[in-house]
Order: C-alpha cells, then structure tokens, then sequence
C-alpha cells in the first residue's frame, strides 16, 4: 500500500470528523461543574474546632479548671477570650496544646483561678490525715451542688457539706465521667476528632483535653479522620474525598438573580474531588463515593460519561438521541438516560435512534432505506445520517452474485454462466459482468451454467420411471441427478458405502448382493446378448436465449440422458457381439465381471494393437452417436453435444461370460508361460554378462590401487628427504646466527666497558688534576706503572744490597729510594709552584711523611 493511499484510508475512517459524535467540550455538554462545596451555604475553609483548654500531661491544670467551671462567668468570659485569640493568631497553637489564653499566667485566668480558690474547701492535710491524691489521678468532691477536683497530695474538706464522691480517678483514659456530677473531661487523641453537644448546640473538638463541668455537655463520640470519608455533626459535615474517587453530595446553594431579594435557595447536587471538603449547613447531604473510572456516574441532574478511546456512548437527552466521542462528558439534565457504549471498531454500523453512522470497508455494500427509496452504498469511508427517513437494513460483500434491496438489484455474473431475468414479462440474458437493475418490473430469475457438463447414462426400472412421470413423484433435475445421474465421482463413493455397509451386514454371507450396475446402460446386441455400457455424455448449453425459451433448464438433462440412452440402444442393437470383442486377444472377465482385452506377446511391434478391433467399435459409436444428436439439440435447443465417452461394457449373462474367461484365462496362461521362459532365458545371459564385466572391473581397481600405493610412498619418501635437508639447513642458519649474535654481544659489552672505564678514568684525572695532592697522587701513579711495566719479563733477579749502593737503578724499591724519586719529580713543577710559594712541594713531603 502506498503512503498516499494510507493517508487516505486514515482520512476516510477518522471518526473525530463526524460532526454526529459529540466531542467533550460540546455546547451541550455542562463544561467544568463546581467540584467542591466553595459556593454553597456554609461552606467552610476548614472545621470549626473547639481547641483543648487544659494541659493533659500536667494534672494541676485539669484540676483548676475544673474548680474554674464551678464560677458562672467563667464560660463567657474564657469563651470570648478563646474566640479572639483565635481570630489575632489563627495556626499559631501546637497541636494537642490548649490555647494561649487558658494559660494560668493570663489576667483572665488569675483572677478566675483566685475565685476559684475561695469556692473550693480542699486544703492541705497535716501530718498522715486527710486523703490522698495519686500522681496522675484527681479526686472529686461535691460542694453545694457543684463538683470539684482535688490535685496529687493530701488534702482534706474544710467544709462539712463537702463530700467526696470519686477518688484517685485516673487521668490516663479518653474519656472520665460520673453520672452523679456534672464533671466530664474528654481527651481526643491524634488523627481524632471529637463530638459533643452543649445543651443541643453541636460542637466539634480539636486534638487534646477538654474539660466541662456544665452537666450540659454530652459526649456523642470519637472519630478517627483515617477510617470514615464522611464525619457528619449535626451542621458539621467533613469529607475526605481519596484519590480516585468521586463523591456524591447535595448543598444547599443560593441562586442569585442580582439582588439579594432575588435569590432564591435550592439544593443541588456536586460531585467532589479528592481532598478534604468542609461545610456548616444542615441541609448537606452525603450520598456516597463513586469510582473516577466508572463508565458512568448519575447524580441528580449531573451525569458524567467516561467514553474510552474505540468506543462511542450513546444518550438520550430531552428525548433527542446523541453519540459522545472519546474522554469525559459531563452533562447537567433532568430529562437524561444513558443506554451504554458500543465499539467503533468492532461494529460496522451504529444506530442510535434517529442517528446512523456506518463505517463502509472496501469489498462491502450498505443496503439502507433513504427517503422510502433503497439505496447502496460501495464507496468506502464513514457515513452519518440524522434523519427518521434513513434505515439501515445490512451489510453485503461484494462478491455476492445477487444483491437486493426493493426494486434495486446488483447481479454479478461469473464466466461460465448467464443470468437469467425478465424485464417486463420478456426474457433478458445478462453475461459476464456487473448489471445494475433499477426497475421492480424487472425481475431476476436464477444463474444458468454454459458450462459443459456430463451425466451418467443409466437405464431406468419400470418403478423409477413411473415415479418420474407421476406429478407427485417427479423429481426435480439436481435430486434426479443425485439419485440417478451422479456423476462418475459420486457413483463410485454410492457403491463402496453400499459395498461397506454389505461387509459389516452379518446377515450377507458374501458381497455378492451388492448392486455395482446401478450405473450401467443394459440393451441387447444384434445376436441378442445382453450387454451393459457405463457411459457418460458431455453437453453445454451454446445459446441459452433459445434453450430457456424451447425446454424448461430443469429438464434439461432428463432430456440429453434418456435422448442419448435411446441412440446408444438403437446402436448396440444394429452391431453383433463378436464385431465389438472380435481381435486376436484375450480377454479375462475381472471380479467385477467386466471384460479387459489382454495383449498378446508383441515383439518385434508388427502387429497392430490387440485392443483395435475394440477401438474401432468405441470410435464407430462415438461418430454415429453424435452425428444422430449433435446438430439436432444446436439447431433445436441450443445445446452443444460435445462427447460420449465409454468407459467399459460387460456381458450381463453370467455363464457366456464364465465360458468366455474361462478359455480366455488358459489362453493367458499358455502366453505367460511362454513370456516367463523368455524371460529366463534373457535373465541368464545378462548375469554372465554381468558377472565378466564384474571380474573386469575389479582387475582394473586393483592395479589402480597398487599404483596409488607406490606412488604415494615415492612422495612420501621425497618429503621427507626434503623435509629433513632443510631442518637441517635451519638449524645451521640459527646456531651461525646465535654464534654471531653472541661474539657481537660480547664486542658490544667489551667496547661498552672500556668505553666506561676510560670514562671514569678520565672524570677521575680531571678531578684528582683539580687538586694538588691529585697532582702528586698521578705521578705516583705513573712511577708505579713504569716499574711494574720495567719489571715485566724478568726471570732473574740480581740481589744488590741496599745499603751498599743505594743509587743503582737496579736497587729493589724501598721507602727511602721512593721518597727520592718523589724529590726528584717533585723538581720538575718548582717552577710553576714557586709563585705560590712552594706550598705544592711542602704538601706533597707532608703528604709523604704521612704515607710512611
């Protein structure tokens, strides 16, 4: 597919350009609706929350407030003062803490506490009287029909109507109340939220302690925020909305009409998105959580639609049908219903009331009614109707050959066959192609094949014919041809199920019973023997106009089969038995009873075939039998009689054709006897044949394989001759090259060395020359050097005393003699020492003064 057709198709099949499929942001839809309770009557940022006005983690405080609530004016004024306090620093609180002004250090609470304290009769006991008050416990007493608290220590009533009702109550639990007081102490823990009614007004409290001493305060529970989506109390109403949820809420909401006296008040219903929702109104209503990826969600008037992507959702509004595309439509409608979605991809046509949108594929046709009129529709693309005038009725491919709708028609007619109609009462042919017929007065009527066909000539009993011919009983041509003429395909399947169902029939000693001529065309020959043809006829119709008009097409091959049966009778009874098997051959009657012509020995093919004589008899009945129908059925009813093939005869009396196999299978016998000796014959020259050409061939391998052999030793003697001269020749390359590689190594090493040596030699006489005593020590050197160098090659020594002549060269070197030769080298730099004063010479007689 190219890229511009593909563009096309997409283009064609784009369902976002249907004007009938609504999109979300449609004018009829309500766009963004309010999604929280902001707007409504008593909407509320966040709860109004009673804050705690005692320290839980310090009793005193619990103690002194409750002796506080004792006083009238105490509730008022800490009350306003809370409400302030509130309004100038709103966040400010810990959580859990009570409010500022609950803080003893407050003038409010001095001088309430200092009241509070001339009312109450507790003081403190002496020594190990009074009562005891635990840590972390109060105890209670009632005084004039007020209920006091006494802190941790040991107090005692100063007053005698004062009586202790409660002692070492424990501070460690929720909630502490006596249905003989008026005392009740709540605390609220973390997460929490508390709920009370002081003389039927609703409260909510906040985190911490809380403590009444009214009689007027009931407590209605607590709730944690964690495991209810919706606290309702009284006018107080929270609601924590999870994520992916809806909830379903009524709020009482004022409709303005520009003037506060044109506002009216209704109750309307929301839905609210995930977070916390607060609200004051008594009116409020909370209905229940729905889930964001509902399909659909009502509420009231509110109805939102979750159409997903491939899916269209079909409505009702105001009685008027719509389809909603793919993402959320919300709508606001009292008069609403919706009837569910349905797949674009998988439906081809979508009907929704008056609303029709088909999606026409390549290869289908859409039959629908329009304007009373039938119309199809073979382009393919998208197609939308609004119209109570258009009705869909189906879907055809277009290679159905018949298609129709009313008075139109599509007729496909293949090769090989024509249509049928009539156009007026007047016979129409249509050939090969497409026709279009718009008219109701022309009718289709049925395909006719042009075909060639053939059919199983077969003689019929008295009994079938009659049926045949009776009104009742007359077959149609396809169940007579079912019946009688099958052709050769289903005949033969008919006898081996009939064959079959013999077998397994116990009854049935042998197979014998089983009919195999139900097939056959039985007439007698010239000589009257009857005789049995299996045959077949091949016909087409060549001009339907004139067949359909001379001979009803269904009678047609009752007509061709009992015409041909009738002309092939008519011919067998004109020939004698022996001019059909009269030839030189055998023939063997088979287990079926049919004859097959055996052929005789033939070898040098001088003889014509053995089945010729047979030949000419099939090829003489061939050319009568269609020179009698062929041009009588063209020019009457237009049809080609094209062929009749014979496929086998049998003689129908059975001891003729016993006597006749009989005589033809020792005939048969004699010729095989003979082929079989000719055969042995030809078979032994071959082995001998064979068996030279063996021994000769074996000869030849086996002096080839010797000669292979020798030569392959030859090459591998040479090899190795070559192989080892020059691992040998290797070998003396490498040691030459080693030995040379090593005399050039020890060259290098020597030459390195006295390159070296002469090196620091060198360095070591520039230094010593740098010196005076390095002056000294060269010479000395050079002295050394020449008397080992005078000495080299003596073999004799001449001793001469040292002390007898001390200045013959010849004297052994001593001290003495050394310090005299250092004396006379030493003159031969006074010259060049004297203008340094002759230190050189003094040094170096040091020098030698000390060597001694």
């Amino acid at each position: 597919m190219s890229a511009k057709s593909a563009v096309y198709n997409n283009d064609i099949f784009n369902y976002d350009q249907l004007r009938l499929i609504e999109k979300p942001d449609s004018p009829k839809n309500a766009g963004q609706l309010p999604q929280s309770l902001e707007g409504c009557k008593g909407y509320l940022t966040k709860l109004v929350l009673l804050p705690p006005n005692v320290n839980q983690n310090i009793p005193s405080t619990v103690a002194s407030m409750v002796n506080i609530l004792t006083l009238p004016e105490a509730s008022p004024q800490l009350a306003a003062a809370a409400e302030s306090e509130a309004a100038a620093a709103a966040g400010a609180r810990l959580e859990g803490q009570p409010a500022a002004v609950y803080n003893p250090s407050t003038n409010v609470m001095k001088a309430l506490l200092k009241k509070a304290h001339a009312r109450a009769c507790h003081v403190g006991a002496p020594g190990v009287m009074g009562h005891v008050v635990f840590p972390g416990c109060l105890s209670f007493y009632k005084l004039d029909g007020k209920t006091f608290a006494a802190p941790p220590g040991r107090w005692w009533l100063a007053s005698v109507k004062a009586k202790w009702f409660a002692k070492n109550v424990e501070l460690n639990v929720d909630e502490i109340k006596s249905n003989a007081s008026t005392i009740l102490i709540l605390r609220i823990p973390p997460g929490s939220l508390g709920r009370i009614r002081d003389q039927g007004v609703e409260h909510l409290l906040d985190v911490g302690t809380h403590v009444f001493n009214s009689g007027t305060v009931s407590n209605e529970g607590t709730v944690q925020y964690s495991r209810a989506n919706h606290i309702p109390h009284g006018r107080y109403n929270y609601v924590r909305v999870p994520r992916g949820k809806f909830a379903r809420v009524w709020a009482e909401v004022f409709d303005s009409g520009g003037s506060r006296r044109g506002e009216t008040k209704s109750v309307q219903p929301r839905l609210l998105y995930e977070g916390e929702h607060c609200i004051d109104s008594h009116l409020f209503q909370y209905v229940g959580m729905s889930n964001v990826s509902d399909e659909y969600i009502a509420h009231g008037s509110i109805h939102r639609i979750s159409v997903q992507k491939g899916f269209v959702g079909k409505v009702w509004q105001d009685n008027i049908p719509r389809l909603l595309g793919e993402g959320d439509h919300v709508i606001e409608s009292t008069a609403f219903s919706f009837e569910g979605t349905e797949s674009i991809l998988s439906n081809h046509c979508i009907v929704h009331g008056t609303i029709t949108i088909m999606r026409v594929t390549l290869g289908q046709i859409a039959l629908v009614w329009q304007d009373n009129e039938p119309t199809f529709f073979d382009k393919p693309g998208l197609l939308e109707f609004d119209s109570p005038d258009f009705s869909f009725v189906e879907f055809k491919d277009a290679e159905e050959q018949l298609i129709q709708l009313g008075a139109k028609k599509i007729v496909l007619v293949h090769t090989g066959q024509v249509g049928v109609t009539y156009d007026k009462g007047r016979l129409s042919i249509m050939y090969s192609g497409r026709h279009i017929i718009n008219s109701a007065t022309h009718i289709f009527h049925r395909f006719l094949s042009t075909q060639q066909r053939s059919i199983r000539l077969a003689t019929l009993n008295a009994g079938e014919k009659l049926a045949r011919q009776s009104g009742s009983g007359r077959m149609s041509s396809r169940e007579y041809y079912s019946s009688k003429s099958m052709t050769k395909q289903q005949v033969s399947t008919n006898k081996e199920k009939r064959f079959e169902e013999a077998k397994k029939d116990k009854r049935h000693a042998s197979i014998s019973t089983v009919d195999r001529d139900a097939d056959l065309t039985v007439c007698e020959t010239k000589d009257l023997v009857k005789v049995g043809m299996r045959a077949d006829v091949f016909y087409s119709i060549e001009d339907p106009e004139k067949c359909i008009q001379k001979i009803d097409t269904d009678d047609l091959e009752d007509l061709v089969r009992e015409t041909a049966v009738a002309t092939l009778t008519n011919i067998i009874r004109s020939t004698a038995l022996n001019e059909i098997a009269q030839s030189k051959s055998v023939s063997v009657r088979t287990m079926n009873g049919g004859i097959h012509v055996l052929a005789p020995p033939n070898v040098n093919n001088s003889n014509p075939p053995p089945t010729a004589p047979a030949a000419v008899f099939f090829e003489k009945v061939h050319d009568e039998f269609l020179s009698k129908l062929n041009e009588d059925f063209m020019e009457r009813y237009g049809v080609d009689i094209a062929n009749i093939r014979i496929e086998s005869f049998k003689i129908m009396d059975e001891e003729l054709a016993d006597q006749i196999s009989k005589h033809a299978l020792t005939t048969a016998q004699i010729e095989n006897e003979m082929a079989n000796l000719e055969g042995k014959s030809l078979i032994s020259t071959t082995q001998e044949r064979t068996a030279a050409e063996v021994k000769n061939i074996s000869a030849e391998a086996a002096a080839i394989s010797e000669k292979t052999i020798a030569d392959a030793e030859n090459k591998r003697k040479v090899d190795a001759a070559l192989a080892s001269a020059e691992s040998h020749k290797i070998a003396a390359h490498a040691k030459a090259e080693a030995e040379a590689d090593a005399i050039l190594t020890k060259a290098r090493a020597e030459a390195e060395a006295i390159r070296l040596k002469a090196t620091a030699e060198a360095e070591r006489a520039e230094l010593l020359s740098r010196t005076k005593l390095g002056q000294q020590e060269a010479l000395l050197s050079q002295y050394a050097h020449m008397v080992v160098e005078s000495n080299r090659g003596v073999e004799k020594v001449v001793y001469l005393d040292p002390s007898v002549n001390r200045e013959s060269p010849f004297a052994l070197g001593s001290l003495q003699n050394l310090n005299n030769d250092l004396h006379s080298l030493t003159r031969l730099g006074i010259a060049s020492n004297q203008a340094n004063g002759g230190k050189s010479a003094k040094g170096l007689e040091e020098y030698v003064q000390k060597r001694k």
